[in-house]
């Protein structure tokens, strides 16, 4: 998988794209990060020159990027329809990449990218970055050591928060869909993550006429994805009244045992039967604190969107990244993940387009 730069050189990092909400939080991450430096930026958006004179890098030309040795990844953070297009031309270059969620406009892109990485043999790790929860670890680990018994039903919930259902970046028009595809795609990560692809999903997908304005995509959707041995229902709000991931949660049903558990403010529940040598009944967890809410402000160079700011899931996010590049450990959320997430997202739309028909994955 690519060549690895070792403990002994300094990981050169830069940018290309700067319009995502995402950046400025995964910029100061990796200046924090020891033995690291960000080496520019590129966009052929107005946003740049704002953007880098608030982070104190330079702005440099893509190909500058591309060519220089140096420069040992790349954060490909553009407009969702350039994702896809950047990614490849990085990975050709032999840089590492970080591509923000989704990677790209719907499956066709994720799959370019999934196939650029195995012509390249290069690396690419996609930002869902609030997999990097302790509460998501917590959970994966429950239901793998089979602590929930036989989990045959599964509730989730997510929403879009600030009322960025209705901002530009919710409304690109090659996009799968809004809020449900550019938000809701963590929830999925989550599900997949933990339970696999389903065999099948039926979905409705609801713009409710006069609710919230002509020009938003989403307001709400429920889907039921089908196993072998389960049922998952998630169920999607477009305009939670809540700052982001209080109301998120997925609660896992077994025949041992029951666990909720939400990403951030990362806590968990798990009530046990009795019967697996944990005594009967609820252990609790919660991180030990919260002091900054996940989205924060609007700033000048990130006009539209409030910029990130609890820092916590990138500095984990970019710590897994830092592994893979240096020392080739395996990349925790690869582009074969954006590839399903895409692919099951899709059929929802047009289960929600059949009146809720079943549709075969």
């Amino acid at each position: 998988m690519g060549k690895f730069i070792g403990d002994g050189t300094t990981f050169g990092v830069a940018c290309l794209g700067i319009t995502h909400p995402h950046t400025s939080g995964r910029v100061r991450a990796l200046q924090r990060l020891p033995n690291a430096t960000m080496l520019g930026a590129y966009d052929d958006s107005p946003l740049l020159k704002p953007f880098t004179q608030a982070m104190g890098i330079e702005a440099r030309s893509k190909q500058e990027i591309l060519d220089d040795p140096n420069v040992h990844a790349v954060y490909v953070h553009s407009k969702s329809n350039k994702m896809a297009d950047l990614s490849i031309e990085a990975l050709e270059a032999g840089k590492a990449v970080l591509c923000e969620k989704p990677a790209g406009r719907n499956s066709a892109d994720a799959r370019r990218i999934v196939e650029a990485v195995n012509r390249t043999d290069g690396i690419l790790q996609v930002g869902y970055c609030w997999r990097f929860s302790p509460a998501v670890d917590a959970m994966q680990h429950a239901l793998q050591t089979g602590r929930l018994g036989k989990v045959l039903q599964v509730r989730a919930h997510g929403g879009c928060s600030h009322d960025e259902a209705d901002t530009n970046h919710m409304k690109q028009p090659e996009d799968i869909g809004g809020a449900m595809f550019v938000i809701s795609c963590h929830l999925f990560d989550r599900v997949i993550h933990h339970f696999g692809m389903p065999l099948s999903v039926n979905a409705r997908i609801t713009k409710f006429a006069g609710a919230m304005g002509p020009t938003s995509r989403e307001d709400a959707a429920g889907a039921v994805l089908n196993y072998a041995d389960k049922i998952v229902v998630v169920d999607f709000f477009s305009w939670d009244p809540l700052p982001w991931l209080e109301t998120w949660d997925i609660t896992a049903y077994g025949t041992e045992g029951v666990m909720q558990s939400c990403p951030s403010p990362s806590s968990y529940r798990i009530y046990d039967k009795g019967n697996r040598g944990i005594p009967e009944g609820w252990t609790e967890w919660n991180e030990t604190s919260f002091p900054i809410n996940w989205a924060s402000k609007k700033t000048v160079y990130s006009p539209e969107l409030a910029e990130i700011g609890n820092p916590v899931f990138f500095d984990r996010e970019l710590a897994a990244f830092n592994q893979s590049v240096r020392h080739g450990v395996p990349v925790v959320i690869p582009a074969t993940q954006a590839l399903n997430i895409s692919t099951l997202i899709e059929a929802l739309f047009a289960s929600s387009k059949n009146s809720g028909a079943e549709v075969l994955l």
